[in-house]
């Protein structure tokens, strides 16, 4: 689902936003791998996640921001779904600064596999 898809990519460049407030670089990076997988990795130059916060990073409610500036869902929703679609959700921290989230999905053959009903839709 396209939109499942664009909601977890839009979630991480809001966190990313985030993460460099008012300064700072974040990089979209698309790259495909033996023509079965994509990669789609979201990178940014701010203050990067605390190494005892990895374990959570994607559990329901879990959050890094002060009380009231988050509900500690998106991650989490972005896990199931990126899981329900075939795929993998990594984070790291950046060697010299910020956080990277890449997603790992399989590659269809067509985008008529996507959804087969998807141009009966449009009409």
């Amino acid at each position: 689902n396209e939109q499942e898809i664009s909601q977890v990519i839009i979630n991480l460049m809001i966190n990313a936003c985030h993460a460099v407030a008012k300064k700072g670089c974040i990089q979209v990076e698309i790259a495909c791998h033996d023509d079965k997988w994509i990669h789609i990795a979201v990178k940014d130059n701010g203050t990067g996640i605390p190494k005892k916060d990895f374990s959570r990073i994607f559990d329901p409610f879990f959050t890094t921001k002060p009380v009231g500036e988050g509900t500690g869902l998106g991650l989490s929703v972005g896990y199931g779904i990126i899981r329900r679609h075939g795929g993998d959700i990594r984070v790291r921290n950046r060697k010299d600064k910020g956080a990277a989230f890449t997603i790992t999905l399989p590659l269809l053959a067509s985008s008529q596999d996507a959804d087969p009903n998807r141009e009966e839709m449009r009409q």
